[in-house]
């Protein structure tokens, strides 16, 4: 059995208290400062990796407001394309239009013009006709008052507007 001895209790505590001096100045203080400069490296990681989140959240908000500034002023240009395009457009369809409405009006005024000289052609062969009819009904014996007198008559006679001439 065990009996406790006071003087082996003596130098247990003296061997435990040298060994406690001499593990505080040589162990635990240079543990202690190797734990305090670990713990001094993480709470420096910790507000670097903190300050790198800070700034990858605000270049993420730029980012997005750049996406959306670019977003919109594509709207922009598609818009104004389209406008462009529909402006364009219609100046292109009046164009036409306008071209159209010439040709149209170039094309009428050279059909009354080719009309008109047609029916002038018909006038003059009429009037020549009736010269010679009546030259050979009268066998040489009119004068050239009769003459003229017979060619206004032939031609009154004709009826222009049936022939086309729309009142020419």
């Amino acid at each position: 059995m065990i009996s406790p001895e006071p003087g082996l209790a003596i130098w247990t505590i003296i061997t435990f208290l040298i060994l406690f001096v001499v593990l505080r100045k040589f162990a635990f203080g240079p543990v202690q400062n190797l734990i305090d400069k670990r713990r001094d490296t993480i709470e420096e990681s910790i507000r670097a990796a903190e300050e790198t989140r800070k700034e990858a959240e605000r270049m993420l908000a730029e980012y997005r407001e750049s996406i959306a500034q670019a977003k919109y002023e594509a709207e922009e240009i598609i818009e104004r394309a389209q406008k462009v395009g529909e402006s364009t457009k219609s100046e292109i369809v009046n164009q036409a239009k306008v071209q159209a409405r010439k040709e149209v009006d170039d094309a009428r005024d050279q059909i009354q013009r080719e009309t008109r000289k047609a029916l002038q052609e018909i006038r003059d062969q009429v009037a020549d006709l009736a010269v010679l009819a009546a030259g050979k009904v009268t066998a040489g014996s009119i004068t050239t008052d009769d003459h003229l007198r017979l060619v206004d008559e032939a031609l009154s006679e004709v009826d222009f507007d049936k022939l086309g001439a729309g009142g020419i």
